[in-house]
């Protein structure tokens, strides 16, 4: 069951999701719907979590220092790789023709362009792939400053400015645009044939779950570490521009 607790932030985290008047219930409804939808992947991302810090107690700490030298927060790093691996560092895109790889699912010509490759990135130890996460995400410095813009930095590979209402795919009428939509269609939770930057909000913040300024323990994780079968898919494809790095 989830509690209640979960959908007051929720609403905190994502007020362009909730509506008005009537609206309000059945808007409601939905977010419930959301959150229990992706309790599973919400579990299997902080048992992985708690297997990474077990391993590299130092992830945490070289996470934060990652996040302040990028000028943006920690824990929305932390939600935006939950909902795109669910925390996996090995975790590669099982769909035919898909190479998305690692804690940020980089694929392969992002990959390239950072000087390594997919194969290689699921090989990385969880600090050694923060390293490349800070290095994608060094463009943005400074204009990540909120989990949708972190988000939308990974998704698109740009950040789209506005409000949570805001559309990030399709932007417009064309193949590509509607391709991305069809590959990204789960993230558009009301079915209105748009995702908003609200939406990716609501996707990352359901998984991932970390709120900034939350203590984050290893051995809390790890009293709450329930033992389920391992697994390596991931569901979501990412349709990004190549970003030339410095």
């Amino acid at each position: 069951m989830v509690e209640m607790k979960s959908l007051v932030i929720l609403v905190a985290l994502v007020p362009a999701i909730a509506l008005v008047s009537s609206a309000q219930d059945k808007q409601k409804d939905g977010m419930m719907r959301v959150i229990e939808r992706s309790e599973a992947k919400h579990i299997r991302s902080r048992q992985n979590l708690a297997r990474i810090l077990r391993g590299q107690p130092h992830f945490w700490l070289e996470l934060q220092a990652v996040a302040a030298r990028l000028k943006t927060q920690s824990e929305w790093l932390l939600n935006v790789m939950a909902s795109e691996s669910l925390l996996d560092p090995s975790a590669r895109n099982s769909l035919a023709g898909q190479t998305a790889s690692g804690l940020l699912q980089f694929i392969e010509s992002t990959a390239q362009s950072m000087g390594t490759t997919t194969a290689a990135i699921r090989r990385m130890s969880p600090v050694e792939q923060l390293r490349l996460v800070e290095r994608y995400l060094t463009p943005f410095r400074g204009r990540l400053n909120n989990l949708a813009d972190v988000y939308l930095a990974v998704f698109r590979g740009f950040i789209v400015e506005g409000e949570n209402s805001s559309v990030v795919a399709p932007l417009n009428n064309s193949n590509r645009e509607q391709r991305i939509y069809s590959l990204n269609k789960w993230l558009d939770f009301n079915g209105n044939g748009k995702i908003t930057k609200g939406e990716l909000a609501l996707a990352a913040f359901t998984i991932g779950r970390f709120q900034p300024g939350a203590q984050l323990s290893s051995r809390k994780l790890e009293r709450n570490l329930i033992q389920i079968p391992e697994t390596h898919q991931t569901r979501s494809i990412f349709v990004r521009p190549l970003i030339t790095q410095k």
